[in-house]
């Protein structure tokens, strides 16, 4: 069956090696797929200027299953599920918005000037941005530290992402609006939601109720931005039965 199958796609910055510990609390056999998004080390699919082509070619190659998407790859989620709803049977969001800016009558999101602060950072000192972007993800959840360094072992296991990917990356989050493409999914859907993210605000569950009435929305008490580090197996127990 297609719903045996967890197709993971990543956050911003980060890569395959992130979910480790989340694929270890999965149910044993389990068919868990973490593909590097396009233009991260590892990727089977470079980067374009265009994000339906990038879309287009994930789904051409990617298998059959159940979409997770973390923050960033939650984008990429949702227009996979919407172009290709033969292949793909539901959808988890992970501490993911389907829109990351802040706009009218959309107010659980980041400023505008949030972003203007990112690539700021990013043209001084990418490397220095990145590593402020990773203590920015663990801030106000349990275990702080060690959430950080795993995240931090993830790049240093599979490599930096480049400089260029990351800007590309910053205007996606910036740019895309996903929520009509969301609302209008007939696939099951699930959002999981860590109530100290500073990213991604708890209060995005009761928006996203009025959204798509029909999504699941589950929070994970003390976890931010990444709770299937902090909190892997309460992760892995909602995604294992979701969508089945």
């Amino acid at each position: 069956m297609k719903a045996d199958s967890l197709i993971v796609l990543h956050g911003w910055s980060m890569n395959p090696a992130v979910f480790d510990d989340l694929r270890r609390c999965l149910p044993a056999g389990s068919s868990v797929h973490t593909p590097s998004l396009p233009g991260y080390p590892g990727s089977a699919w470079p980067s374009r200027d265009s994000f339906a082509r990038e879309v287009e070619a994930m789904g051409r190659d990617l298998p059959a299953g159940r979409l997770v998407g973390w923050s960033l790859g939650g984008l990429y989620a949702i227009e996979l599920a919407h172009r290709f709803p033969g292949r793909f049977d539901a959808l988890a969001l992970i501490a993911s918005n389907p829109c990351f800016v802040r706009r009218g009558g959309w107010p659980c999101a980041l400023e505008a000037s949030a972003f203007d602060d990112f690539y700021a950072d990013l043209e001084r000192d990418w490397r220095r941005a990145l590593r402020r972007f990773l203590a920015l993800q663990t801030l106000g959840g349990p275990g702080q530290r060690g959430v950080l360094r795993a995240l931090a072992r993830a790049i240093e296991d599979a490599g930096e992402p480049g400089a260029d990917v990351l800007r590309l990356g910053l205007d996606r989050l910036r740019a895309l609006d996903c929520r009509a493409t969301l609302a209008g999914l007939a696939q099951p859907r699930l959002l999981v939601l860590g109530d100290h993210d500073r990213l991604v605000p708890p209060a995005l569950g009761l928006e996203m109720t009025d959204l798509a009435p029909e999504i699941r929305v589950e929070s994970v008490a003390g976890a931010a931005h990444a709770p299937f580090l902090s909190h892997p197996a309460r992760v892995a127990n909602l995604l294992a039965g979701f969508g089945q």
